[in-house]
């Protein structure tokens, strides 16, 4: 029997592309953070940063001041996802693993630049093994450095570390 559509069985793997050079899989991982139908803005200024997330309460049961978006990774960053909660909560787990273990290797906290770049790469990774599935949620991280300068990035799936310039 035959598969209808134009997947044809090029989604059940993420490392097989289809014939148009597409990964079923990662688009699938897109359509999950837009199907959360939640909206985050990040805007950085010369010297200040802001970010906004939506707060949907998902049953009347459920306490409201638990449910966030906004999470602290050390005590210089922070960052809002957008997506589904469990990968979510999985990425900013691993953002505070990689900069526990920069700490403790070099000393000090490890800049937000790093901290995307890092989270960037590991999001690329999962589009290439086999075992493992894309991420289905995205990160606006913000900080500042040592050197005192501000920082908001987009860390999205498939490696995107997006610095964003400062509104004048």
């Amino acid at each position: 029997m035959s598969r209808g559509g134009s997947s044809a069985g090029f989604d059940r793997s993420i490392t097989i592309f289809s014939p148009e050079g597409r990964l079923y899989q990662v688009e699938y991982a897109f359509k999950a953070i837009n199907q959360s139908g939640l909206t985050s803005i990040g805007v950085r200024g010369k010297d200040s940063v802001c970010v906004i997330s939506q707060r949907k309460i998902p049953d009347k049961l459920v306490d409201e001041e638990t449910v966030t978006h906004l999470y602290r990774i050390t005590k210089n960053t922070g960052c809002v996802m957008t997506g589904m909660i469990a990968d979510s909560d999985m990425q900013v787990q691993r953002a505070r693993y990689e900069a526990a273990e920069y700490k403790y290797e070099y000393g000090y906290d490890m800049p937000p630049d790093m901290i995307s770049k890092r989270l960037a790469d590991i999001g690329q990774s999962y589009t290439q093994i086999a075992h493992m599935r894309p991420l289905g949620c995205c990160m606006i991280l913000i900080g500042w450095d040592m050197w005192a300068q501000i920082n908001l990035f987009k860390v999205v799936l498939k490696s995107l570390k997006l610095p964003v310039l400062c509104v004048d």
